[in-house]
């Protein structure tokens, strides 16, 4: 099975959110330690849940990828979503078990990236990356209250 389907490489090229946010709450950049893939992700954050998007992304396909699918419904979504997305879709990475419904479902088109667990860091980078920003910010406004 080849690892960069039609399906995966459709979705790399169409990420919604290609640039930078002017003025973010937060900022993250994480970057995988085996492939090198990195995200800068800037926020927009209003009572806990994403308003806005800004992304920088230099990534492999599957990373590409992953950041499609997230990010195209990432507006509302907030801290216990992402995590609850990123323990089911390490499970299906993992185990085969697919338990991601809608609107994330296309998640279902990184089957054949279960065979090369190396690269599951890649998938998992922009969903660990928001995790840390709305921490982040959730932190940040902590301090100010």
């Amino acid at each position: 099975m080849d690892l960069y389907t039609n399906n995966i490489l459709e979705l790399a090229s169409t990420i919604p959110f290609t640039t930078r946010l002017k003025q973010p709450d937060v900022t993250v950049t994480k970057r995988t330690a085996i492939c090198g893939s990195s995200i800068t992700l800037d926020l927009n954050v209003s009572k806990s849940k994403i308003r806005e998007v800004g992304l920088d992304i230099k990534a492999c396909a599957l990373g590409q990828a992953s950041a499609c699918i997230f990010v195209t419904h990432a507006i509302g979504t907030d801290i216990g979503t992402i995590a609850e997305l990123r323990k089911n879709l390490k499970t299906f990475l993992d185990k085969g078990i697919f338990l991601i419904k809608d609107p994330f479902a296309r998640y279902k088109y990184f089957e054949p990236a279960q065979k090369v667990p190396y690269r599951h860091d890649s998938v998992l980078l922009i969903l660990d990356a928001s995790i840390e920003a709305l921490q982040k910010a959730s932190d940040l406004k902590t301090k100010r209250n």
